[in-house]
């Protein structure tokens, strides 16, 4: 199968090179800005297959805690209370939540029972009608490029693990700017290139997977593209109180479970010492994940 070169997301630029070649496919660096992402670029249609019904029931539900489709919201309340704290402390005369790529939509609905009038956007027709069916939340089968909300709708939008999937994240993070209101924000999440754990599981770390996650970024990237998109006043948040020792150095995300590699990295992070670690690695941005906070200059 044959993929396509792209420009550079976020500075056009087209020369690139080539830091790992995984599943025949290439992750490159982009010559000038430094953007990494998947290239050559596979077809949309066979990145789009990786997100089938069978995915959706027997791999994403039971790892957000709701496994057949059954899930206890006051569970959900729990899990999801250290992020729905920091949008709050960002936000804090926030009405209105926006969530870009709900998933099943069990964030958004923890958000509603904690007080805020939701929407959101899901492109899975499952993930989609999952929130709608079961949860009833307001979430749309729309590309959020394209989405429907009239501007300026929300005081906060969110984007969990999301901006790496994206084909135009630059056109994405446009069109979430204009749909919330000047002064309010945007926290997006994304796993982090500089992550102690690529360094330490190498190839094999999960997150180097061109056939589905389109881009890789870095502190610095992400905050090139924020402000590039519009948004202001950038802050990455380091010491989030969600990150717990496997949240930052998870171990068990590799292609190569068994090998020396990913059994060292599990050893040290079982050991007595992990927690201690854990905050000194999070401190120096070398999470697993970037966790960033924006505004939408008034």
């Amino acid at each position: 199968m044959n993929g396509t070169a792209v420009p550079c997301a976020l500075c056009g630029e087209h020369e690139t090179t080539r830091l790992y070649t995984k599943f025949s496919w290439g992750i490159e660096r982009c010559r000038r800005c430094g953007l990494i992402y998947a290239n050559p670029r596979a077809p949309e249609e066979a990145i789009l297959a990786r997100y089938s019904s069978d995915y959706f029931w027997n791999e994403y539900l039971p790892a957000v805690g709701a496994a057949g489709g059954k899930y206890d919201l006051d569970y959900q309340d729990q899990r999801h209370a250290a992020m729905l704290s920091l949008v709050r402390r960002h936000s804090p005369q926030g009405r209105r939540l926006l969530e870009v790529g709900t998933g099943a939509g069990l964030f958004l609905k923890a958000a509603q029972r904690a007080g805020w009038e939701t929407a959101g956007l899901e492109l899975s027709s499952e993930g989609s009608a999952f929130a709608r069916d079961r949860l009833a939340l307001d979430v749309r089968t729309e590309r959020a490029e394209e989405m429907s909300f009239p501007e300026g709708s929300f005081d906060v939008a969110v984007m969990f693990d999301v901006i790496e999937h994206l084909f135009d994240p630059l056109s994405v993070l446009e069109a979430t700017r204009r749909a919330v209101a000047p002064g309010g924000i945007i926290v997006v999440s994304t796993p982090n290139y500089d992550a102690l754990s690529r360094f330490v599981l190498g190839a094999d770390w999960a997150v180097l997977s061109p056939l589905e996650h389109v881009y890789y970024f870095t502190e610095r990237t992400l905050d090139a593209m924020l402000r590039k998109s519009g948004w202001s006043n950038v802050v990455m948040e380091r010491r989030f109180a969600g990150w717990g020792v496997f949240e930052t150095m998870n171990y068990r995300y590799t292609h190569a479970p068994g090998n020396w590699r990913a059994r060292s990295y599990e050893f040290v992070l079982t050991s007595a010492v992990a927690a201690a670690l854990a905050s000194r690695i999070q401190k120096a941005g070398r999470a697993d994940a970037i966790l960033s906070v924006a505004i939408n200059p008034p």
